[in-house]
């Protein structure tokens, strides 16, 4: 059951990315549904967000338990537009000293088949800002981030929109938990977000 799993998962996230199949393929219609990406505005910006129930990882997770959703946000600053902000949310009971390690992967032909391949350049690894009762936060930047968060968070984003997956992983009870997040659906997302704070910035000019 467990390399089924598996298998439907990676299978899921190849035939989003194969040709022809955008708006048709029905698992192409159950990542989106699963991966379905919310976009909100505030007075310094808007910010796109989404749920995603956590990968198998050894130990099949419920879907009815609120802790075990990850949550990735990204914010633009109202007035440049500009990233200042990356957050993460996973598991409260995750451990705290570990943080999260984002690593990145491409969708590459494989003969008439696809294939991931991990990107060889280094994980980004991010401490936990703290932990509660709802979750375990990393962040870059937020409140007012001065240029080195404002340029770490331009950088992931740049890398978020070159690659094709970004794996989200930590660790509870000494046991990796690893996260697929479709970045051709963030991508998307992030146009919607780009569009809808330069509107946010235009109407608040008048």
């Amino acid at each position: 059951m467990k390399c089924q799993y598996v298998s439907l998962v990676f299978s899921i996230l190849l035939a989003s990315y194969a040709p022809g199949t955008i708006g048709q393929s029905p698992a192409e219609d159950l990542l989106r549904k699963q991966q379905d990406w919310g976009i909100r505005c505030m007075d310094k910006g808007c910010m796109a967000s989404v749920d995603i129930l956590r990968g198998e990882s050894g130990d099949p997770p419920d879907p009815h338990d609120v802790n075990q959703y990850l949550s990735l946000a990204v914010g633009l600053d109202r007035k440049d537009q500009r990233p200042s902000v990356i957050i993460v949310q996973v598991d409260p009971h995750a451990d705290p000293k570990s943080g999260v390690d984002l690593f990145f992967a491409r969708t590459v032909p494989d003969g008439t088949n696809w294939k991931l391949v991990l990107d060889k350049a280094a994980a980004v690894h991010l401490p936990f800002k703290g932990c509660n009762d709802s979750a375990c936060a990393a962040a870059i930047g937020g409140g007012n981030p001065d240029e080195t968060a404002m340029k770490s968070c331009a950088d992931l984003i740049q890398r978020m929109q070159t690659e094709d997956h970004l794996f989200v992983v930590y660790y509870r009870g000494g046991q990796m938990y690893r996260t697929a997040v479709n970045l051709k659906l963030f991508k998307e997302a992030y146009e919607r977000l780009k569009d809808e704070t330069t509107r946010q910035g235009s109407s608040a000019n008048y």
